[in-house]
Parts: structure tokens; sequence; C-alpha cells
């Protein structure tokens, strides 16, 4: 599980930086005189990453990694917080969260289809890391 949510949110953060560079669409006018606003890794607008990454993750707990019933109400009131914060706090227009939205949305299908099996993903991160399986030829 959370090497698939590894791979989503990175994902997300190469599709956000792709759409991001390619529509070039300013931040709101309201959000100039905000010293804290300006401060950021980007200033263009469409689409919302916050958006994006905030219904990826209600998308995987809730479809991908289904959580306990108890948990959706609270994940899918965070989902809202996220995206109605950034048009309240003048970061975003409402179509860059909408953006922001259906992208997280189509990652959450994409990673449906790109599922990384618990075998497949123990054999990627023991590649990765320094940590090797139990019973291999260097195990200590």
């Amino acid at each position: 599980m959370q090497v698939n949510i590894l791979l989503g949110l990175i994902l997300d953060i190469i599709f956000i930086a792709i759409a991001k560079a390619y529509f070039r669409r300013k931040r709101p006018v309201a959000n100039t005189d905000d010293a804290l606003g300006q401060m950021g890794p980007d200033i263009f607008s469409f689409p919302s990453g916050h958006a994006s990454r905030a219904v990826f993750v209600a998308y995987f707990f809730t479809r991908l990694h289904p959580l306990p019933l108890i948990c959706f109400p609270p994940m899918l009131a965070w989902t809202t917080a996220i995206c109605l914060s950034r048009v309240l706090m003048n970061r975003h227009y409402i179509l860059d969260v909408l953006g922001g939205i259906l992208l997280g949305l189509l990652e959450g299908i994409l990673m449906d289809l790109i599922w990384i099996e618990k075998s497949a993903a123990i054999s990627l991160m023991s590649y990765i890391s320094d940590e090797k399986l139990d019973g291999g030829e260097y195990h200590v």
C-alpha cells in the first residue's frame, strides 16, 4: 500500500508540474498583497496541486485501499476543506480547483490500472533500499 500511494503522489507532482508549465495561468490578483502567499515553488495557478493531492488521497483510501466506513466522512470533509480553502485564500480560481479535482480522480483511476502487488512492492523496496529480504544470500 505504501509503495502505491508513494508512486501516486510522485505521479501527482509530475503531472501538476507539467500542467502548470503548459498552462501558465497566473494566480488571482487578490493574492499579490499576501507576503506569505508569494512564497512557494511556483507562481502559476492551474491546476491546484493541493486539490489534486487531497482528492487522490481520498480516492486511494476509499476505492483502492479502503479504510473502515467510519473514516469516510472525516476524510471527505478534509478533502472538501482543502479544496474550498484554496479558493477562499485567493490562491486559486474555482476552475483551478476543479481542474485539480479532476486530475486527482484521473490519477486514482491510473493507480487502479497500474497497482503494484505486494510481492513486487517488496522486491522494489528491497532493490531501492539497503534492506534485504529474509532468507536472501545477504541477510544478516
